[in-house]
């Protein structure tokens, strides 16, 4: 992402003209909020900023009148206020599926803005109950949230529209997190801010606000895929440096614990630093929930947590009428093996599920350099997924003077006959070139595009490269070197399955998770439906995730992305090629119409067919230039 930051705003001169005010109230309207500011007079005006903007109730704000209306908040001594309107805002360019498009990164303030969010948090499942729900009522069914909270809107500019592609929000850090108290139990003095402590367990506790946390990042379903969370994680902490404060105090760090960053790393990129996995509550839930029974009222961060979980927990016996005594004991024997979800029926599952906290992965970024070197050097190794031992790599693959024949005995009807009589057919037996002859060399990590009308041998030649392809009708002469290779073929996936079961089934969820996230699935519906469920462009592209999971040599895709719009076609053509380059392997793509992704995926030559079964073979921009064509 290249981008421009938005100029920080400055404390105002003694020369502007100014007034101090106090936070009074507040009031959400919308895509904006009101604040009641009281005046030296105690006399209250009425001020409208973002919705999601950095205020709170009791903080100072220091307004400025006029044209261009500004507000600031007075951060802590020595630190230069802190901008609060006009919004923030970054734009930037980045080149998706190679195009250069215009990004903006800015708070939510305007209801088409608030609109688009609201359709957004549809794709953002966690504490949803979807039961007799379809996806739209259920993102209106979210509770609300506590604390404070920025959201951060993604726009792509696609032509002369802006179009909203994702959200990242800004939340309040958790209170407990073992991989930060490991991290920060040593000494943390900061050079410039009034903020230290000798060990985080006792004491630096109380500077937990120093911290922000990205609590979702959520793109567009259509256009994942493509690294745009990326761009809201890099705007994130630009947000965070410059906007982010709780009563005038600057946040120092910035922290991300999620599920899905155990299969997808999208932050280590950005800078962030892998801390540890969250310790979960395995260990000491059964005995909470017998401690909160008995009336302990522990005030500490953990049992707060816990008296949340003992609530969900008695929703459940009740729902159940069961006695707590059995259904307690039944939690403990349960958490008391190695996996506590193996041997749990559906419906205790899904009721226990927002109770029994696993270890998930936590990583965290300072937001200046002497906080930022301070959690590297509690930095552990990002761990990374088990991958399955491939073979050796297939290094070349030869087509030596290739020729495809078809020989076809015409049965004796009067029909036939007919035929024949019309245009003058006096041969028993027809026999036709269909390819050929050609001869070129395909190197591993490459893409071979196949370029043709239809008719003219494109889909006829990929199968004739198939090893295990036989054919009563069509011959093959020449040859293809070397003599023994394996082929993976784009094939339909079982009808009635759900799509990531299957896949997870047949190789494993790691390596299904990176698979459907590298084409462009990564929706949680689309994991939990079956493939005859999927649009037609989604079929695709999950069987797309299939061959690249599969560690056949050479992989043969006929009709590349023709269910697929320009767009989503340009994104699965990038990463494909990123995809063969980095595992070396041999791919021969076909199609009839490829104008708007052959750029993208820039194959390594290009074997252009004609009709009678001539061939040629140039480079992908010579193809494009119409050299080809012009010789004719």
């Amino acid at each position: 992402m290249v981008a421009r930051k938005t100029k920080k705003a400055a404390t105002p001169k003694t020369s502007d003209t100014v007034t101090r005010h106090k936070i009074r109230s507040i009031s959400a309207d919308g895509a904006l909020k009101r604040l009641t500011l009281t005046t030296s007079s105690t006399r209250k005006t009425m001020f409208p900023v973002q919705r999601f903007a950095m205020v709170g109730r009791g903080d100072t704000v220091i307004l400025k009148d006029g044209l261009q209306r500004k507000i600031w908040v007075a951060a802590e001594s020595g630190q230069g206020n802190i901008p609060v309107f006009p919004i923030f805002e970054i734009f930037g360019t980045y080149f998706l599926a190679g195009e250069t498009v215009q990004t903006r990164v800015a708070e939510l303030s305007t209801p088409q803005e608030l609109a688009d969010f609201e359709t957004l948090e549809v794709f953002h499942y966690r504490g949803i109950d979807f039961a007799g729900l379809d996806e739209r009522q259920a993102s209106l069914q979210k509770k609300g949230k506590g604390g404070r909270r920025a959201i951060l809107i993604l726009q792509i500019k696609l032509g002369t529209r802006w179009t909203t592609a994702g959200y990242l929000e800004l939340q309040m850090p958790l209170m407990m997190a073992k991989p930060r108290h490991d991290a920060f139990d040593r000494r943390f003095a900061h050079p410039t801010l009034r903020v230290s402590w000798k060990s985080w367990r006792k004491g630096g506790q109380t500077l937990v606000n120093r911290i922000a946390r990205i609590a979702r990042v959520v793109v567009h379903p259509e256009l994942r895929g493509a690294g745009l969370s990326s761009i809201l994680v890099q705007s994130a902490l630009h947000f965070a440096r410059e906007r982010w404060h709780v009563g005038g105090r600057r946040a120092l760090f910035v922290e991300i614990s999620a599920e899905m960053l155990r299969h997808i790393d999208f932050v280590s990129a950005s800078g962030f630093h892998f801390l540890g996995n969250t310790e979960g509550n395995k260990s000491r839930l059964a005995k909470d929930l017998g401690s909160i029974r008995r009336g302990a009222k522990g005030a500490s961060g953990i049992m707060s947590l816990q008296r949340r979980y003992y609530s969900l927990f008695e929703d459940y016996r009740a729902a159940t009428g069961d006695t707590f005594e059995n259904l307690h004991a039944r939690v403990a024997e349960l958490l008391s093996r190695d996996n506590p979800w193996e041997d749990m029926t559906f419906d205790e599952w899904l009721a226990l599920r927002p109770v029994i906290r696993s270890p998930i992965p936590y990583f965290m970024i300072g937001l200046d350099a002497y906080s930022d070197a301070y959690v590297r050097e509690a930095a552990k190794p990002v761990p990374r997924a088990a991958s399955r031992q491939r073979k050796t790599k297939l290094p070349h693959l030869e087509l030596a003077e290739l020729e495809i024949w078809s020989r076809y005995d015409v049965p004796h009807t009067p029909h036939n006959r007919l035929i024949m009589d019309c245009f003058g057919i006096t041969a028993k037996t027809l026999k036709t070139k269909l390819v050929g002859p050609i001869s070129t060399e395909m190197q591993s990590g490459t893409v071979t595009f196949v370029a043709g009308s239809s008719g003219c041998g494109k889909s006829i030649l990929l199968s004739s490269i198939d090893p295990q392809w036989k054919s009563g009708t069509v011959t093959t002469f020449g040859a293809i070197n070397p003599k023994t290779y394996t082929v993976g073929w784009l094939r339909t996936l079982p009808a009635d399955v759900p799509l990531f079961e299957h896949l997870a089934t047949k190789y494993n969820p790691e390596l299904a998770f990176d698979a459907l996230a590298r084409v462009g699935l990564s929706e949680a519906m689309l994991f939990l439906r079956p493939f005859e469920m999927l649009s037609r462009g989604q079929r695709y592209r999950a069987m797309l995730a299939d061959l690249i999971l599969d560690d056949a040599d050479v992989w043969l895709i006929d009709e590349f992305c023709s269910d697929l719009d320009p767009l989503a076609a340009r994104v699965v053509a990038t990463r494909l090629r990123e995809i063969v380059r980095k595992r070396q392997k041999i791919a021969i793509v076909a199609a009839a119409n490829h104008g708007h992704f052959i750029q993208v995926l820039k194959p390594a030559q290009v074997l252009k067919l004609s009709l009678g079964g001539n061939g040629r073979t140039m480079g992908w921009k010579e193809y494009i230039d119409g050299l080809f064509d012009k010789a004719i």
